[in-house]
């Protein structure tokens, strides 16, 4: 979850929606159809590495660092082989049910990160120009390529 001056908290969306919000939500948290009406704008956020979200997203889950840097060692990998095997199989179903949806923008976690077809893509749909330089370093989960 990410929010801006909003005090939503994965139990449900505050009615008046605010004026300016950004959620990140699954879709097994929130129907699209029952949450998108509070946005003008809406973004579909996948990761091409579904591997490494899976890895992600069961650390997160059982480390509980959410939010926060980390690094996820080869021995975590190897014990937990069968839970990011099940996540992998669970974002192949998200994924496909996110690419059905046709009254948003798509774009991937690596275009933003890996390249520069991103940022363009992000600054069209939401008609501005950013005034910063995303910084790879940032990122949550430490990585070792980037082209930023």
């Amino acid at each position: 979850m990410i929010h801006y001056q909003c005090d939503y908290q994965r139990k449900g969306l505050v009615n008046p929606a605010p004026e300016s919000i950004i959620i990140k939500l699954t879709p097994t948290e929130f129907k699209y159809e029952d949450a998108k009406n509070y946005f003008h704008k809406r973004i579909v956020l996948i990761r091409e590495n579904i591997r490494e979200q899976a890895e992600s997203r069961v650390y997160a889950d059982l480390v509980e660092k959410k939010f926060e840097p980390y690094t996820i060692d080869n021995q975590f990998l190897k014990e937990n082989e069968e839970s990011i095997l099940k996540m992998m199989e669970k974002i192949r179903i998200e994924n496909e049910l996110l690419k059905k949806l046709d009254d948003c923008l798509h774009i991937t976690y690596d275009e933003i990160y890996n390249s520069s077809v991103g940022i363009q893509k992000l600054e069209d749909y939401l008609e501005t120009k950013f005034n910063f330089v995303l910084n790879n370093s940032k990122k949550y989960r430490n990585s070792k390529k980037t082209l930023i």
